[in-house]
Order: structure tokens, then sequence, then C-alpha cells
């Protein structure tokens, strides 16, 4: 081999081994802040952003008891989204039983099919399940109640949101929080944005 080759080489292997230590050097740093190389979102301002989505004309209007019934159910859900964000398992499965019920008294038979699903879910939120487990049927559920928030209208009050940290979403009232409450995630619990404007 030419010594120019050799020199090449040779500089092409240190630009390497420098390159891998550059990297493992930067992946520490990112674990040692505890963002494991996800992105840190503590400092973003999710307030200010516009996420509408849907307009209030395009929602679909319900009999005035549908609407009674449905809004007794989102109010049911709001003390779950509260057990939930403090996380007492025990207030969880009760709070869980207790939308059951309120979605059981829904009459209207749409709007009931739709809710059909969310009702299994709930029953299987229970107290002795690992949050985990809780988390995946509650973001279940909340997909099915922003579908009705989002299609029919039900007042101003109760608007979607969701994390893309967690990617899960959640129905919250907003006329009683503004600000967000993810009900997933005790380590951001104000991660994430809402979604809808009604």
């Amino acid at each position: 081999m030419c010594p120019n080759c050799e020199k090449k080489l040779s500089l092409k292997n240190s630009f390497l081994v420098l390159s891998v230590v550059a990297l493992g050097l930067f992946g520490m740093e990112s674990y040692g802040s505890g963002t494991h190389g996800g992105h840190d979102h503590s400092n973003i301002n999710h307030s200010k952003m516009d996420h509408s989505k849907m307009k209030k004309g395009d929602r679909k209007s319900l009999s005035e008891a549908a609407k009674k019934s449905v809004i007794s159910a989102l109010e049911a859900n709001e003390a779950l989204h509260s057990s939930f964000f403090k996380y007492d398992a025990k207030a969880v499965e009760s709070n869980a039983m207790k939308l059951k019920k309120a979605i059981d008294a829904i009459e209207d038979k749409e709007v009931a099919k739709l809710l059909n699903f969310s009702k299994t879910k709930l029953s299987e939120i229970k107290a002795s399940n690992d949050r985990e487990t809780n988390n995946k049927n509650y973001h279940l559920v909340s997909m099915a109640l922003i579908h009705i928030v989002n299609k029919y209208d039900v007042g101003s009050k109760y608007n979607a949101y969701s994390c893309p940290m967690v990617k899960k979403k959640w129905v919250q009232n907003s006329s009683k929080m503004a600000k967000v409450h993810n009900p997933y995630a005790p380590n951001m619990p104000h991660c994430g944005s809402q979604d809808s404007q009604h």
C-alpha cells in the first residue's frame, strides 16, 4: 500500500472512531437528562396552539332528553378523568362503574350503539389492574366519547384533548379546566393539547 493511502485510511479510521465516541456521549447525555432520546415537552405552551378541527355548526342536534343523558355521562366522565389524573385506583374503578351506569341510561339508540363497546371497556377498569391496563381501557372509552362530543351538539363545555407523548386522547371540561389535565402521564400532567373548540 502506498504511504498516501495509509494516511487516508488512518484519517478515515480516526474520523470513524471520533464519530462513534461523539454519538455515544450524546446518547449518554440524553439518557442522563431523563429524555431517553425523546422530546422534552415541558417548555411548550400547548394552550396557544390552534387545534380546532370542527365548527360548531357541524354537529348534529339531539332531543333535549338525549342531550341531557349524554351530558350526564360526560359529567360522570369528569369524575373518572379526575380520578385518573390523581390516580386513585379505587376511585378509578368506582367512577368507571358510574360512567357505565350513565351510559346505560342513554335512550337514544344511535348514541347508545356508539357507546356500547365503551361499557365493556369500563367494566374492565379495575383497582387491581396496573395503571397502564386501566389507561388503555380509558383511552378506548375516551375515543368513543370524543366521537360523541364531535358528532353531536352537547354544548361547548366538553372538548377533545390529546397527548402525542403517550399517544392517548381524552375528553375534558374546558369551562372548568382551561389548562390541559393529562390523565395518563403523572410525570407530565399538563402535556397535551386541546383538539376541538366547541
